[in-house]
């Protein structure tokens, strides 16, 4: 009899936390999974951990060779005996109740593609650093996605039978896969659910590719984040500029521009982008509320600009959040 939940977990070098992985697997309250491993050629000692795995859920592969963390993720995908597939990180912990909530929303509600949860941070000696903060409103996840990928991939779960339609994992892409889904997905209109329990302890640490590759994971979020605007807008020299300068936060031609022609570009991209005046106003409040460059005459114009247009009816707590923070970095 097949698994109801098969739980992928790809795995490079992460000996340190792997066994504090696997035992956080071991507690979760569902009994009906298979957890696959792939291992992407470690060569810390990570692999030999997983070799004295002696439960029948725990599967473990390795690749020939690193091919990269789509590589092994799509691999698991093809692997996978369960119609419902979560992801996990080697370094993370999972939670109790994760695996049991995805599936029991999954299952009860046919529509949806794609659910997550909250995760929370974690340092190397699993000490508490950070709550964070998720979009759980579908409308404005939908927005995140032109800036932003709005899910803790280590929390998803998903339909295999959905993931395998729209072509999985991409393998163009080395750091930021998990983004690039999210947008296909909702670029599909495929219906995807953050819901506000808390799945996984996300790991922050030195050697982390997040950490490590920085740069280039900023540069691929930005070519997701452009196909993702390409996909509704037409985009000029002056928008690519644009898209540039809020995504990698530096553009010279941008920053060389006039306030004025500065504000003109930026009205032009949200008129274009969206239909209502709410999301205009998030939009901005996202950008605005992030370290950048935007000059405060800027921000201010469009800040006072939709929050009168709206007539101060904000009642979503995720815009109020973030509206806060974008008028407290203007003034302090």
């Amino acid at each position: 009899m097949n698994p109801k939940v098969t739980i992928i977990v790809p795995v490079f070098n992460t000996v340190k936390y792997l066994l504090k992985c696997i035992k956080s697997i071991e507690k979760i309250n569902f009994d009906s999974y298979e957890v696959l491993f792939i291992d992407n050629c470690s060569t810390d000692g990570s692999y030999e951990i997983l070799k004295k795995i002696k439960s029948k859920k725990f599967k473990i592969y390795k690749n020939k060779k690193n091919f990269g963390q789509s590589y092994s993720l799509n691999k698991g995908i093809n692997l996978a005996r369960s119609p419902y597939i979560a992801i996990m990180d080697s370094d993370d912990i999972c939670l109790k109740n994760r695996i049991k909530d995805s599936y029991n929303f999954l299952k009860n509600n046919p529509n949806y593609s794609l659910v997550a949860g909250t995760s929370n941070l974690i340092d190397e000696n699993d000490r508490l650093t950070k709550i964070r903060r998720f979009t759980h409103d579908i409308n404005l996840i939908k927005c995140r996605i032109f800036l932003d990928n709005p899910i803790s991939h280590t929390t998803v779960m998903f339909r295999k039978n959905i993931i395998k339609q729209i072509g999985g994992y991409s393998q163009n892409l080395k750091f930021t896969q998990d983004f690039d889904l999210i947008s296909r997905l909702i670029n599909n209109n495929k219906n995807i659910k953050i819901l506000e329990k808390s799945f996984t302890l996300v790991r922050k640490h030195k050697k982390q590719q997040s950490y490590q590759f920085s740069k280039k994971q900023n540069l691929e979020r930005y070519k997701i984040v452009r196909e993702n605007i390409a996909n509704k807008i037409k985009i000029d020299s002056n928008l690519f500029n644009l898209v540039k300068f809020f995504v990698l936060r530096k553009d010279s031609n941008f920053e060389n521009l006039t306030v004025k022609d500065q504000i003109l570009i930026l009205d032009r991209f949200l008129n274009s982008i969206f239909k209502k005046d709410i999301f205009k106003l998030y939009f901005c409040t996202l950008i605005f509320s992030q370290p950048n460059n935007f000059r405060i005459r800027l921000k201010l114009y469009f800040i006072t600009k939709y929050v009168f247009i709206n007539k101060f009816l904000i009642f979503e707590k995720e815009i109020i959040f973030r509206l806060g923070k974008s008028l407290f970095k203007i003034f302090f």
